[in-house]
């Protein structure tokens, strides 16, 4: 017995240290309310589900997001069993957290060597988007844990695994559809006698290959059909809150989104692990190393994701949230981890890049950008300071007797107290109406402020209290009589 466990902890120690972070993380944040759009996937269609008694049932149009809403009523289901409560759910994705350690250990063992493979490991499971989406009660935490085990699943040929892998990326979301399409790809490139200078496959075993992507498909379909019947509509209707966002841009709009997907690549952090990759590239260069069957491999692999994942993001007026690329983030650091710690044989040059990497990934979670400039914090731990000073805030508000219900505040707080805390109350904060409202709270962390509100605020309004840390800020604005 001893030996058996001496062994798992010498061939899994990575893993096991990575479920313990994961764990501490999750508890940690067991206690913070529903952040960013986790309300609506989480709180609201959750809380739906359980005030209906688990009745299978659509969504009300108000909070159809157009996606398949098991995410919400699992949550419902593990809220009905386990009770309603934070804790309860921030626990029911940490499953989710430590399988992606896991499907990751094992993706990874595929291309790196034992004694690296804790720094690749280190390389991207530090990334500050995946980590805050684990602080958070987030369906894209599901959606990446079936990404890896569709991945792990095509590399080891297992079909009935492929089957399942992709079944559920089908009920997590529609990323999770259009994950699969380059997911196919990479399928048929690893399993078939596909040739890139021939450019010829089997109709016959493209077909064979096709099966387990048939009950993705049967869900889909079934979904769409009772979904149309009932609703008239699929994704999205007009009246939709998010319709909006999926409007078709321009060439001038489609340009501009371009470059923010690009700086969403680069952000947190992140635009060190993309130098360590060209680093390793002008390394492999100069000294004329051939690309081997693996670097080929992964390549496709980034490539592939990267193309698929690009199109909504440029041509849709506005789906370029960070959490959205997280399959991105994971790809292009295999890519580099094996490229830098397998190819390159120059350690004083791999310890180097390899430890700017770390730093620049740690330090990710400090990058905050001045108040003119919307950022994404769902998708860095900087934002963990927000929960205390909200709470602080809110219990100055409430010493001060001013009546929150006339406080001005936006997106991600302005909504219904009981789908935030799961309390039951039902006070919020309205929207801000900068002409209408004698106070108003602003935050860092809410994107809506436009520059003109944010020049009158600070011009023509009283600071009567604030609430201040490292990365996220809280002011208390009364209008001056």
């Amino acid at each position: 017995m001893k030996r058996k466990i001496n062994y798992i902890l010498n061939q899994y120690w990575e893993f096991l240290l990575f479920s313990v972070l994961l764990t501490i993380l999750v508890l940690s944040c067991g206690d913070h309310i529903f952040f960013w759009d986790t309300v609506q996937l989480g709180a609201r269609h959750a809380t739906f589900y359980y005030e209906n008694g688990l009745s299978l049932e659509f969504l009300p149009n108000q909070i159809d997001s157009g996606h398949i809403p098991s995410f919400g009523y699992l949550l419902a289901l593990c809220w009905t069993i386990f009770g309603k409560s934070l804790l309860v759910s921030h626990f029911f994705v940490l499953p989710f957290a430590i399988g992606i350690a896991w499907q990751a250990h094992r993706f990874l063992s595929n291309f790196i060597s034992k004694k690296n493979l804790i720094w690749a490991m280190l390389l991207l499971l530090l990334d500050t988007t995946f980590l805050s989406q684990v602080s958070l009660v987030s369906p894209d935490i599901p959606l990446l844990f079936f990404f890896l085990l569709g991945l792990n699943s095509i590399y080891s040929n297992k079909r009935l695994s492929v089957a399942l892998a992709f079944s559920f990326l089908f009920l997590v979301s529609m990323r999770g559809m259009i994950l699969t399409v380059p997911l196919f790809l990479f399928d048929v490139y690893l399993n078939s006698n596909f040739s890139f200078k021939k450019l010829k496959i089997s109709i016959l075993g493209l077909l064979k290959l096709g099966i387990p992507y048939l009950p993705a498909a049967f869900i889909f379909i079934g979904f769409s059909w009772f979904h149309y019947n009932q609703k008239g509509w699929i994704g999205y209707h007009e009246d939709s809150p998010w319709a909006i966002f999926f409007q078709r841009v321009g060439v001038y709009g489609a340009i501009k989104n371009t470059a923010v997907f690009g700086w969403r690549l680069l952000d947190f952090g992140r635009v060190f692990i993309w130098m360590i990759g060209l680093a390793s590239l002008v390394w492999i260069w100069k000294n004329k190393f051939k690309f081997s069957v693996k670097a080929k491999q992964l390549s496709v692999l980034f490539i592939l994701i990267i193309s698929f994942l690009s199109i909504p993001a440029i041509i849709y007026f506005d789906l370029k949230g960070h959490r959205y690329f997280m399959p991105i983030y994971f790809s292009v650091t295999i890519l580099v981890s094996y490229l830098i710690l397998e190819i390159v044989d120059n350690n004083r040059f791999k310890k180097i890049t390899v430890s700017l990497g770390l730093i620049g990934l740690i330090t990710g979670s400090l990058w905050v950008y001045p108040s003119h400039i919307a950022q994404g914090w769902d998708s860095t731990l900087g934002h963990l300071p927000y929960y205390q000073l909200r709470e602080n805030m809110i219990k100055f508000m409430d010493e001060a007797g001013i009546d929150k219900s006339k406080v001005g505040f936006d997106f991600p707080g302005g909504y219904e107290q009981r789908f935030l805390d799961l309390s039951g109350e039902t006070w919020f904060f309205p929207e801000v109406n900068i002409d209408n409202q004698n106070y108003i709270l602003y935050s860092n962390v809410v994107n809506e402020f436009s520059d003109e509100e944010l020049i009158n605020l600070q011009n023509n309004w009283e600071i009567i209290h604030e609430e201040k840390s490292m990365t996220v800020e809280f002011i208390l604005y009364q209008k001056v009589q």
